[in-house]
């Protein structure tokens, strides 16, 4: 080591000894980085809001329920969450209302809250973890840090190895079959897709299809009747309960030329496990793959 590196090796270690010298408290706070690239550090978090359906059911997988007061008003996973407060959606919250709940951790989307908010509460002294997985293997990182902060670290590594293995075990699984078009509908009226930077692309993949609008840049995009009719999928996706399939079918079934609608192969998922980058992912991975398996056949 020539000296020069020698010198900034000393520096850096008595610089970093000194800080946690100087500020022990925060030493042992666990800290990790959310999807802002900010830190966040919470100590024996008790009070915790969590303002996204996705982060209270991985608070909920990594065995943290019971540190949380209140969730947003779209939650509804688990079954227990109807037990808690619900502050309705997060854009109408302002800072001194969530304050008000004198949170010790507040668990955001940063697609569904005003970064305006976020600051305010951060300049209170707030800890605040901001979200925004993409794709499956970040969705695991989030659980991974959210762990860290309620401190179930230890007690839910295993689980969350075990659910990102389910995935590589259906990437195994259907690597190499014929590749499936597919279209997945987010809305109807407007015609709404998710495009490839999505993890339902990711998911559809993983499975052995394609999604048919994955070369769009954005999450979300409006997209036409005729341009799925150009695209010629085999299976068409949507989620909803048993009328919204009615409905579904009925929609495309004025187009018996595309391919999916010919050979009926058009499906719904329960609601929201899929578009809800949340534990609940690999059940919606196991139902896309069944289903463009079919097409297959």
């Amino acid at each position: 080591m020539n000296l020069y590196l020698r010198k900034r090796f000393v520096y850096g270690f008595f610089v970093g000894f000194w800080l946690c010298a100087g500020n022990p408290a925060r030493a042992n706070q666990p800290c990790v980085q959310d999807d802002t690239n900010q830190t966040v550090c919470a100590q024996q978090a008790q009070r915790v809001l969590v303002l996204a359906p996705h982060l209270t059911e991985i608070v909920d997988f990594v065995g943290g329920m019971s540190k949380v007061i209140a969730v947003d008003g779209s939650s509804n996973f688990p079954e227990s969450v109807n037990t808690l407060p619900k502050l309705g959606n997060p854009w109408m919250l302002s800072a001194e209302s969530i304050l008000a709940r004198k949170p010790d951790l507040v668990l955001v989307w940063q697609s569904g809250i005003s970064m305006q908010v976020v600051a305010q509460l951060r300049k209170a002294g707030v800890p605040v973890f901001v979200s925004e997985p993409k794709k499956i293997e970040q969705v695991a990182t989030t659980m991974r840090r959210v762990s860290k902060l309620l401190g179930t670290e230890q007690g839910s590594a295993s689980r969350i190895d075990d659910w990102l293995q389910q995935f590589e075990a259906l990437r195994a699984e259907y690597r190499g079959r014929t590749q499936v078009p597919v279209f997945y509908q987010v809305w109807g009226q407007p015609l709404m897709t998710l495009g490839g930077q999505h993890a339902v692309s990711e998911v559809i993949g993983l499975c052995g299809g394609r999604n048919v609008f994955g070369d769009l840049p954005n999450l979300a995009a409006q997209v036409s009747v005729e341009g799925v009719l150009k695209r010629k999928p085999e299976v068409l996706l949507a989620s909803g309960s048993g009328r919204d399939h009615q409905g579904f079918v009925v929609q495309w079934s004025a187009w018996p030329q595309i391919p999916a609608v010919k050979r009926n192969h058009v499906y719904t998922l329960p609601n929201d496990i899929l578009v809800r980058n949340g534990p609940r992912l690999i059940q919606a991975a196991k139902l896309v793959c069944a289903h463009i398996e079919q097409a297959r056949r």
